[in-house]
């Protein structure tokens, strides 16, 4: 299915383009529906293009020594991933999987490399985007150096948590016990006797698909207090 030029436009990555260059990119693009669970991208195989999430949610993973899967980040609608890959064309360092149905957007990996070039405001959201991949790796490495799982568990909801001036806070489409499970090392079901902990002193509550985070303040105790908060 061709890809139209306002399906491209949506993403801050090429939102700037001149229209030429963004029907150039369109001549190159494809849709790709993609079943839930399904491996995307490929560890250590290279990238041969640039994914961007339409819809669905995408999770980057990696396996521990006992073969476990290890939670990196989340890719959410409008964000795209695959850029270290597709620049320095080395092989990728995660899985990139399906944690939901979804629809992405493909380009390949050279038509980027040369709109990079090209294009500096590409350039520099690329660059910023590897930084934040950074961040959010040492972030969670921190976070899963933390010794129980309520201070893993409020941390990592801590970094999901949008800034914003409202007294609470609305995590849109919060990931699932299993999810966030993956994210910091532990069992689905001690991730489920947290959350009820949580929700049965008002820290959180939830609102459909959404978590409200109505306390973040406790929910920051719960994550740096390293005696008082160990659950059993």
């Amino acid at each position: 299915m061709p890809v139209a030029d306002l399906a491209l436009k949506q993403f801050k990555l090429f939102s700037k383009l001149p229209d030429h260059i963004i029907t150039e990119l369109c001549q190159h693009a494809k849709f790709v529906d993609v079943p839930r669970r399904k491996v995307i991208m490929q560890k250590n195989k290279v990238a041969h293009s640039l994914g961007l999430l339409i819809s669905g949610r995408l999770q980057g993973v990696d396996m521990t020594l006992d073969g476990k899967e290890a939670g990196l980040y989340f890719i959410e609608p409008n964000d795209f991933f695959g850029e270290l890959s597709v620049i320095d064309e080395l092989p990728a360092s995660e899985y990139i999987i399906s944690i939901s149905a979804a629809k992405i957007i493909t380009i390949p990996a050279n038509i980027i490399r040369t709109l990079v070039l090209k294009a500096p405001n590409v350039s520099s959201i690329i660059n910023a985007r590897l930084a934040r991949r950074l961040r959010e790796s040492l972030a969670q490495r921190t976070l899963l150096s933390l010794p129980s799982p309520l201070q893993r568990v409020s941390a990592q909801l801590i970094q999901l948590t949008p800034t914003s001036d409202s007294d609470e806070k609305t995590i849109a489409h919060a990931p699932t016990h299993q999810e966030i499970a993956i994210m910091i090392n532990t069992t689905r079901e001690t991730v489920t006797r947290v959350f009820q902990k949580l929700h049965k002193q008002g820290i959180i509550r939830r609102n459909g698909d959404a978590l409200i985070v109505c306390n973040l303040n406790k929910l920051v105790h719960f994550a740096s207090d390293q005696e008082k908060n160990k659950t059993r």
